[in-house]
């Protein structure tokens, strides 16, 4: 399959970028970006790239400048991959080329939201593009209306992408390979701050350490965080009660998240790896962390 990158800027094609959003997230109408707002943004500063195979439309990545004080940056605000093209590393395509676009336009840094429980988008996010994580939103869209998302409130990691940085220029050159959980638990290197009791392959958070000190510390996370909403809805929020605690708490004291590993066996948690590191910044993104009033 030879997918190609190349700007959206069809009428057919950006109607295709609506049908992307209802099909990967399940979005309503409510939560769709219309075609109108996507094209305006891309000729505004912003990106609007698409993945093609041959002439099909598959994916897009969408974002708008944002300022920071005096500085620039792109806020990457939504990427889509149609479900039968996704795991094709298609993803990586599509925030490369972003990347491209952006270095020739003078701007070094892009940033997006995820949430911290979804491991597939860790791996991309921290492990094969290189951001970091400091920064940690509390339901920062409210409750929105979509099978991905209903039952749990919207919490949010903001990532940095530095594009010109050591660490990024590293890890999007790189073909070892992404560590995997199993690796970092047999070699028992650093300390868990949480711990989880499995139920089968339902793992439930158990323990908690807000104190610790230490250089580095890991931080257990659900493998599949849809497959435990499906089952128990309960549990799942408990994970994400937990973990936001984890996250608050230790951002506030300086550590930041530099790498993950995710689960490849049964039993296995996904882990995060905080470190505590000076990284200095040139932009301020505090004012995320309040979200948005009740």
């Amino acid at each position: 399959m030879d997918i190609k990158i190349r700007p959206v800027n069809t009428l057919t094609d950006l109607r295709k970028c609506h049908e992307i959003q209802r099909t990967t997230w399940g979005f309503t109408d409510l939560m769709v970006f219309p075609y109108t707002q996507l094209i305006s943004s891309a000729h505004n500063g912003g990106v609007l790239l698409g993945s093609y195979d041959g002439p099909e439309l598959v994916g897009f990545v969408y974002g708008y400048l944002g300022m920071s004080g005096a500085k620039l940056y792109l806020f990457s605000q939504r990427m889509g991959v149609l479900p039968s093209y996704q795991s094709m590393g298609i993803g990586m395509k599509l925030k490369l080329a972003q990347r491209d676009q952006m270095l020739r336009k003078g701007i070094d840094l892009i940033v997006w939201t995820y949430d911290p429980l979804l491991g597939k988008n860790a791996t991309l996010n921290i492990e094969k593009l290189g951001g970091i994580v400091r920064h940690y939103a509390r339901d920062i869209y409210g409750a929105v209306n979509n099978p991905l998302q209903v039952g749990l409130s919207t919490d949010r990691f903001l990532l940095e992408w530095e594009l010109m940085n050591d660490r990024v220029r590293e890890r999007i050159r790189s073909t070892k390979p992404r560590p995997r959980a199993e690796e970092w638990l047999k070699e028992n290197k650093f300390s868990f701050v949480n711990y989880a009791a499995w139920e089968g392959n339902l793992p439930r958070p158990m323990a908690m350490d807000l104190e610790m000190d230490d250089d580095v510390v890991l931080v257990q996370n659900p493998p599949d965080l849809n497959a435990i909403k499906k089952v128990d809805l309960s549990i799942a929020r408990g994970w994400r009660e937990s973990t936001r605690d984890i996250f608050e708490t230790y951002f506030r004291r300086g550590y930041v998240i530099t790498g993950f590993a995710r689960s490849t066996e049964p039993q296995m948690p996904n882990i995060y790896k905080m470190e505590k590191i000076e990284h200095p910044t040139t932009s301020d993104f505090s004012s995320w962390v309040t979200g948005i009033k009740p």
